[in-house]
């Protein structure tokens, strides 16, 4: 009879397995404790996702910018697409995962969305539409200034910190949008305030998607036209690769071209 060796790498498989094939690659590369302490943050995020997801795409732009501007509605059901759940292989813990990952980022995408269509108006604003905006402007800067603080926090300080993520300054995202003089039809004041919200949610998905490239990395099902992923998705793999993304995940540490800093 021959023995066999048991290899490091399959202690590690076996110690973490219960927490799946995402988490327990990460233990298996940075250790449980540095893990646990970017992870839990990361959940610590949805209340501020539905906040976001209720004043800004329903009650800002669907209800309120979109009717006021002539603006196309932009479809939930195209951007936020929560499917990963059904890959058999995956635990109860990495379904979750992927499902969180579906929400924030698409919900993500369709707030860039919306705000796009808002800043891409081939005319201004007419001037009898001024005071109605002025009143939104004005409604709206304690939502974002509870978003700025609150996503510093969360992802900038608790997420980042021990992940050793990347994080986005708004000065980089503002000379992103300089750069495509993004809103450059509007008058000076709405303009600042489009380009106040722009910001933080092109911060929000460019934090997202260093997360979504870590934790969840895998494609989506849903293959109909119309839909709109994010483009970082054509760096993941598909439902038969798990194998392939632990492997990654356990040694790289993302799918993402911003490997992680430490």
């Amino acid at each position: 009879m021959t023995l066999r060796t048991t290899t490091v790498t399959e202690l590690g498989e076996a110690k973490y397995s219960l927490l799946g094939h995402i988490f327990g690659s990460h233990c298996e590369r940075i250790g449980l404790v540095r893990t646990v302490l970017g992870a839990i943050p990361q959940y610590t995020i949805i209340p501020m996702l539905i906040l976001i997801h209720t004043t800004l795409t329903v009650l800002l732009y669907q209800w309120l910018l979109a009717p006021l501007l002539g603006t196309p509605k932009v479809r939930w059901a195209d951007h936020v697409i929560i499917d990963r759940y059904r890959i058999k292989e995956l635990t109860w813990f990495d379904k979750f995962n992927c499902m969180f990952c579906g929400y924030a980022n698409g919900l993500a995408t369709m707030l860039n969305t919306e705000l796009d269509h808002a800043a891409a108006m081939p005319e201004r604003v007419p001037a009898w539409k001024w005071p109605f905006l002025a009143i939104i402007c004005i409604a709206y800067l304690p939502i974002y200034v509870v978003y700025e603080i609150n996503w510093f926090i969360i992802y900038d300080v608790l997420v980042a910190t021990p992940l050793g993520y990347h994080r986005v300054t708004p000065f980089q995202a503002n000379a992103v949008l300089k750069e495509a003089n993004w809103g450059g039809v509007h008058g000076t004041l709405f303009r600042v305030w489009l380009k106040m919200f722009k910001n933080v949610a092109l911060r929000a998905a460019m934090d997202l998607d260093q997360i979504e490239s870590s934790w969840c990395p895998l494609v989506h099902f849903e293959k109909r036209k119309g839909v709109i992923y994010p483009s970082h998705h054509e760096r993941f793999f598909g439902p038969h690769e798990l194998e392939k993304m632990r492997d990654v995940l356990r040694t790289v540490g993302t799918v993402s071209t911003r490997l992680p800093k430490y």
